[in-house]
C-alpha cells in the first residue's frame, strides 16, 4: 500500500487524521482532503492510483454517498465519522471499517494493517476472479417459458421456498432456478455471497438492515424482499459480522 486518500470536510480533523496516519506508516502518501460532493466526484473520475480511502460522511455539500453513487472508490473505504446511523450504507460503499471520532490511534492502526492484510477490493467482490473461473459469472433463469442469461453482479439474492429455487435480481424481478442453494452456494464467490440461513444466499448488497436479536442471533432485512424478519443463528451471525467487517 503506497497511496491514501483523505476525504473530510474540516480541515483540522484532516490534518490531524494525516498526522496519525503517518505517524503509523510514514512511507505513505496522503493526498486531500477533498471537502464536498463535487471534488470527490472529480478526483475519482481522473485518478485511479490510490490504494485506501478514509471518508467522514457528511461533507460541505452533502453526504460522501452523493459522490460514490456517481463514482464508487475502487478501493477500500475507512470511514471516519462522527455520527453512527449510516454503517449500513458503508457497508455498501467499499468500507472495511468505521471509525467514530475522536479517532483512537489504537483503532486506526488495526483498521490499516486489516487492508494490508486483504486481497484486493476486485478478488473481495469475486467481480474479476484469479481463480481460473472457478466461480459463476453468469446464471440460466426462467421467466415462464423464457430463459434468461442473469449476470451474477445483478443478483441480489437466492431463495429456497416449498421446494423451488428462485433469483431476486437488483431490479427486484424474480426468476425461477433450476439448481438447488446448496449448488449455487457452492457456485458463488463466498467473497460476494453469504448463505444466512436455510433459505436465503444473498448478495452483500441487498442487505437493508441489520439488527441484535436475543441470544446473539441477527434479523437481517433485504431489499426487494417481503420477509422482513429473517433470522440469522448465533453461529452464523458470528461469521455474518465478520464477512461485514463489522
Amino acid at each position: 500500500m503506497k497511496k491514501v486518500v483523505i476525504i473530510e470536510d474540516e480541515l483540522l480533523s484532516a490534518t490531524r487524521l494525516k498526522k496519525k496516519i503517518l505517524d503509523i506508516d510514514d512511507t505513505l502518501q496522503v493526498d486531500g482532503p477533498l471537502r464536498s460532493v463535487k471534488e470527490v466526484v472529480d478526483y475519482f473520475q481522473s485518478h485511479d492510483d490510490y490504494d485506501l480511502v478514509f471518508s467522514d460522511i457528511r461533507l460541505l455539500d452533502g453526504t460522501v454517498f452523493m459522490a460514490f453513487s456517481k463514482v464508487m472508490p475502487s478501493s477500500f473505504v475507512i470511514f471516519t465519522t462522527a455520527y453512527d446511523e449510516y454503517a449500513m450504507q458503508a457497508i455498501k460503499s467499499n468500507g472495511i471499517d468505521y471509525l467514530l471520532k475522536p479517532i483512537d490511534e489504537e483503532e486506526l492502526c488495526e483498521a490499516i494493517n486489516k487492508v494490508k492484510l486483504r486481497p484486493s477490493l476486485q478478488a473481495r467482490t469475486g467481480y474479476i476472479t484469479d481463480s481460473g473461473g472457478k466461480y459463476k459469472e453468469r446464471l440460466l433463469v426462467y421467466k415462464g417459458e423464457d430463459m434468461i442469461s442473469l449476470s451474477v453482479r445483478d443478483i441480489f439474492y437466492i431463495c429456497k421456498n416449498e421446494g423451488c429455487t428462485t433469483v431476486t435480481a437488483s431490479t427486484g424481478n424474480t426468476y425461477k432456478l433450476s439448481s438447488t442453494i446448496q449448488e449455487m452456494e457452492e457456485q458463488l464467490n463466498p467473497n460476494a455471497f453469504f448463505r444466512l440461513n436455510r433459505k436465503y444466499l444473498i448478495n452483500i448488497k441487498a442487505l437493508k438492515k441489520v439488527s441484535p436479536f436475543f441470544n446473539s442471533k441477527l434479523i437481517v432485512q433485504l431489499y426487494h424482499c417481503q420477509d422482513e424478519h429473517i433470522i440469522v443463528s448465533k453461529e452464523k451471525s458470528s461469521r455474518l459480522k465478520e464477512w461485514l467487517n463489522l
